[in-house]
């Protein structure tokens, strides 16, 4: 998006893979094997985060794919090992993909809000605001200057 402030996206997708990585240690830490939604919930907060933090589309999806290998392979399979399960999978990388587009359109809004704020106070300091210039209007219509 054209006028909106971003990290790089080498250095956001980096950022991200070392979250994800992070991420999936503690999540394997805590929670059981078997607790497959937990450990999907957790990486996509982590997801959401670095699109949110890093607003960087491209990055954010990025992170979520990166997401999505280290969740197959070392969360729900074992050793790295990368198999495909179906619609389990597809929804998996629907809800990180997903998360990656949700934390970016936080950052996306968050800065349009921003935007829209510095607008208007850029119109009160042009225009002056609503004292300042009923003062000047009085000052030009007294006779005594």
């Amino acid at each position: 998006m054209r006028g909106m402030w971003s990290a790089p996206t080498g250095i956001t997708l980096a950022g991200g893979a070392a979250a994800v990585v992070a991420t999936a240690v503690v999540t394997a830490a805590v929670f059981a094997p078997p607790e497959l939604v937990a450990r999907l919930v957790a990486m996509a907060a982590c997801v959401a985060a670095v699109g949110a933090f890093g607003g960087n589309l491209t990055a954010a999806l990025a992170t979520g794919s990166i997401a999505w290998t280290v969740l197959n392979g070392f969360l729900v399979n074992r050793l790295g090992v990368l198999t495909w399960h179906g619609a389990a999978d597809a929804v998996r990388l629907g809800v990180l993909l997903g998360a990656a587009t949700g934390g970016w359109l936080t950052a996306w809004s968050r800065q349009r809000l921003r935007h829209r704020r510095d607008v208007v106070r850029m119109r009160v300091w042009l225009y002056g605001d609503g004292f300042a210039s009923s003062i000047h209007a009085h000052k030009e219509a007294s006779p005594r200057g």
